[in-house]
């Protein structure tokens, strides 16, 4: 038996490893590793105050705090019926809109297209002065500037407030992030393009997993009140029982075991629903695979721009004289469930407060714990006929890659009780 390891896997976010195993020289078993240091948010904030929940779990990453803090408001916010004033929600769908364009610009521009230009990082095609990269770096600029504007900073945003909003930018910045939009709005499409035409994408088999998302059933967006997968659709508070999500030894992360599994969620699996749904949405030709994924991710920052555009037009009109914030209640417990689609695909917080407003149990869900699963079954697929040992890894890690994984966020919560291997080396072992 032959054991090849990916160690570490390079151009994503967090630590993880990849294990191919051979027998008689073919590919039969793998293993994808989340093995990031596990930071326990979900045991931090029980016995907490609630008002205190969402800015501690947005440190469960960086690059999603935004999807994080928000996610985390609104199902707290809805564990005590708080409705938000209009404009609030405008300037928080701009924020997480800011993350998701972000989000997308890195993966695609720094992390996937090195890969398609066939160099090793984003410096070689920056010493180049690659267009497509620095446009890229432009690109993602653009979506921290507007996390800045309209969460308060880059990072760790502190506008979204309990009940809504601490302020509305004044309108001059406003007017700026609209005259900076035009010139996106006018600059994607051939952008697009040429990303697209980029087809140095590996031999790929038919994309494995069960599509999984939430949004409105009317138009593409990226909150709803439930989850679909497939033709079927369920309330998202019935989410642990769908996703039958378990403690696995051998990784720092989650495993989803439900029997409607294995999921795929993220860009991919937004792009094949709103397909099912009729909704006007470009799919990936099914010939690119599972890096079709990065394909979807494309066409949603041409969303990304439209729907941007469309909130900057709804702040300039605003009434700035109406209030930011609904008046709080007195917290008396309860159960909230929010799902919210990060840049990575399907985000879950689940939390129950008790009649003195204190976290009693919490529940983080990420993208990248759903489609841990589906990852390792998509390289046995894709790689079932190749006795390369140098290609079955570079593949392999391109497939993860594909995924755009964060495995920061995926191993916020699980205690580990075997864990007894120590960290390899990227080698190939045989024995």
């Amino acid at each position: 038996m032959t054991r090849l390891v990916v160690d570490p896997l390079t151009r994503v976010e967090g630590h993880g490893r990849v294990e191919l195993l051979l027998k008689e020289g073919r590919l039969y078993d793998v293993k994808v590793r989340l093995l990031e240091s596990p930071r326990l948010f979900e045991s931090l904030v029980v016995g907490r105050r609630y008002d205190e929940v969402p800015d501690l779990v947005c440190r469960i990453c960086a690059i999603c705090s935004a999807a994080h803090k928000l996610t985390s408001l609104q199902a707290l916010e809805k564990l005590m019926d708080i409705r938000i004033p209009t404009t609030a929600a405008v300037l928080r769908e701009l924020l997480l809109l800011g993350g998701h364009l972000q989000s997308h610009a890195l993966h695609l521009f720094c992390l996937i297209l090195p890969d398609l230009c066939g160099t090793p990082d984003l410096l070689v095609l920056l010493q180049r002065k690659e267009p497509l990269a620095e446009a890229g770096i432009r690109l993602k600029a653009f979506g921290n500037h507007i996390q800045e504007i309209a969460g308060g900073r880059v990072v760790h945003p502190v506008n979204p407030v309990f009940g809504g909003v601490a302020y509305i930018p004044d309108k001059q910045l406003i007017d700026g992030l609209s005259e900076e939009l035009r010139h996106w709005q006018i600059y994607w499409p051939d952008l697009y393009q040429q990303f697209l035409q980029l087809g140095n994408y590996p031999e790929a088999g038919p994309v494995l997993g069960n599509p999984l998302a939430t949004g409105l059933q009317e138009a593409f967006s990226l909150n709803g009140e439930s989850l679909s997968y497939g033709e079927e659709q369920i309330d998202c508070s019935g989410y642990a029982q769908l996703l039958g999500e378990r403690s696995r030894a051998d990784s720092h992360a989650k495993d989803s075991n439900g029997q409607a599994g294995p999921f795929l969620t993220g860009a991919l699996a937004r792009a094949s629903l709103a397909a099912g749904r009729k909704l006007r949405f470009d799919k990936p030709a099914e010939r690119f695979g599972i890096h079709g994924n990065n394909l979807a991710q494309a066409s949603e920052i041409g969303w990304t721009l439209r729907r941007i555009g469309q909130l900057l037009e709804t702040l300039r009109q605003a009434d700035r004289s109406e209030p930011l914030r609904t008046t709080l209640k007195q917290a008396n417990g309860g159960v909230g469930t929010v799902a919210t689609e990060a840049p990575r695909g399907l985000l879950i917080h689940h939390y129950v407060v008790d009649e003195w407003g204190k976290v009693v149990a919490a529940d983080i869900v990420t993208p990248t714990a759903i489609n841990q699963r589906v990852m390792a079954a998509q390289i046995l697929a894709d790689l079932a006929n190749e006795k390369d040992h140098e290609r079955l890894c570079k593949v392999a890690e391109r497939i993860v890659r594909a995924y755009d994984p964060c495995i920061s966020c995926a191993v916020h919560l699980v205690q580990v009780e075997n864990s007894s291997e120590k960290g390899l080396s990227c080698q190939k072992r045989s024995k």
